[in-house]
């Protein structure tokens, strides 16, 4: 069981300065407005959830006591025989570097004491200045930590991540490798860190001991995740296609031991996402319920084609047509992208992505702009298992298939009750 706590923290500042290709490097902090989210009131574009996007970026280190504070107060929300020390896994992150948190000692000596398991989120290694910091984390306990190499090679790390210390970085990593769980990311970046660069990388991760690697494809464009960009992170980078990235990612899987994954989400092994719409596994769709109901579905770039494929064998009255938006992931559409849909394509029932972040308002007035009324309603949190890394990922592809099953079903009951 994992209890996850934001220490917040201040992007780019608190990390140790902005790597060249960070999300919010060209962010005008200053001028960000909550974008809307399915928890907002009615009447109200903005809530605790989509304000807590925009501002947590620029939200200071939060004290101790408050860290501790939202701990407790999950823990008692666990039912008394769950409360197992041993059993609950602590996962400390923020928005920006967690090892520049300045109480981070204390706090994993205190939940040490506790006997919990310790998970430090988010670290490029940059606050790394020598090996003793290091140590004394392990030695205080801590058990797993996410680490972003982006390269163990010194000189793309000093420019690329703007790491000060390389030297001392990939130390580091290599001590907490060979001695707790390091589950390792690394951003990819065309002509900069791929090819012979990411093997000589993995090779590195292989012999010192990391448990796995997501790889996470560079995004450069609007379409492509950036929510508070209008313009490139870096002027002149043309980021792999999903296809391409799926190839580079499986071909670095073939080639070493630990387990690698894909973001956006890409499992070779488990042949996720959306295993269903692959040609042998569409024997699993004749448990699914019978469409019964017109609606279009709006979603992502990458999502449409698999949903596309799956409905083409399930929904043989063809009631349910799939559009996509000019977003890749579905989870990251804004009212921007709704207001570009050719609405003769959208049905009078509608369903858009759960996570998407508009109000829901604002969309019924986007989709309804062209004078048809139309009724709108949110689909299921996910369609297909979206964790990657560690115990973040399901463990074989059967429990995948019956994990895709339960999400389309639920999506199927919505299609039928709208």
């Amino acid at each position: 069981m994992e209890i996850y706590t934001d220490v917040k923290g201040r992007t780019g500042i608190d990390c140790g300065g902005f790597c060249e290709f960070c999300f919010y490097k060209n962010v005008n902090f200053s001028n960000l407005n909550p974008t809307g989210c399915i928890n907002c009131p009615p009447h109200q574009k903005g809530c605790l959830y989509c304000l807590d996007f925009v501002e947590r970026v620029y939200t200071e280190f939060i004290p101790i006591y408050q860290v501790l504070a939202d701990i407790n107060k999950k823990l008692k929300i666990l039912k008394p025989n769950e409360i197992k020390p041993k059993d609950i896994k602590v996962i400390v992150a923020g928005a920006a570097d967690i090892l520049n948190y300045p109480k981070l000692y204390e706090l994993v000596s205190i939940l040490k004491e506790s006997l919990f398991n310790i998970h430090l989120g988010y670290t490029s290694g940059k606050p790394i200045k020598n090996e003793v910091m290091v140590e004394n984390l392990i030695s205080l306990g801590v058990d797993e930590v996410s680490f972003s190499v982006f390269s163990t090679n010194p000189e793309l790390r000093r420019k690329w991540m703007k790491d000060n210390s390389p030297v001392d970085s990939i130390k580091g990593l290599k001590l907490f490798c060979e001695n707790i769980d390091l589950h390792a990311s690394a951003v990819v970046i065309p002509g900069i860190n791929d090819k012979d660069q990411i093997f000589e990388t993995c090779a590195n991760l292989e012999e010192w001991g990391a448990k796995t690697l997501i790889l996470r494809r560079f995004a450069n464009y609007q379409n492509q995740g950036l929510i508070f960009n209008k313009k490139p992170i870096i002027e002149g980078i043309t980021p792999h296609s999903y296809e391409k990235f799926q190839e580079f990612v499986q071909k670095v899987s073939d080639e070493f031991s630990f387990e690698v994954f894909g973001y956006p989400f890409f499992d070779p092994k488990n042949e996720g996402p959306f295993c269903l719409a692959k040609p042998d596994n569409k024997v699993y769709l004749q448990n699914l319920p019978e469409v019964r109901s017109e609606v279009t579905l709006i979603t992502g770039e990458l999502a449409a084609p698999f949903l596309k494929k799956i409905f083409n064998s399930v929904d043989e009255s063809n009631l349910v047509n799939v559009v996509a938006v000019n977003k890749e992931i579905a989870d990251l559409i804004t009212i921007e992208d709704l207001d570009l849909i050719d609405l003769t394509e959208v049905k009078s029932k509608v369903i858009i992505p759960r996570g998407a972040l508009v109000h829901d308002r604002e969309a019924e007035k986007i989709l309804c702009k062209d004078g048809k009324q139309r009724k709108i309603k949110r689909g299921p949190l996910v369609l297909t298992y979206p964790g990657i890394g560690g115990d973040k990922h399901l463990t074989n592809k059967i429990k995948l298939i019956e994990y895709e099953l339960k999400s389309l079903e639920e999506l199927i009951e919505i299609i039928n009750t709208l």
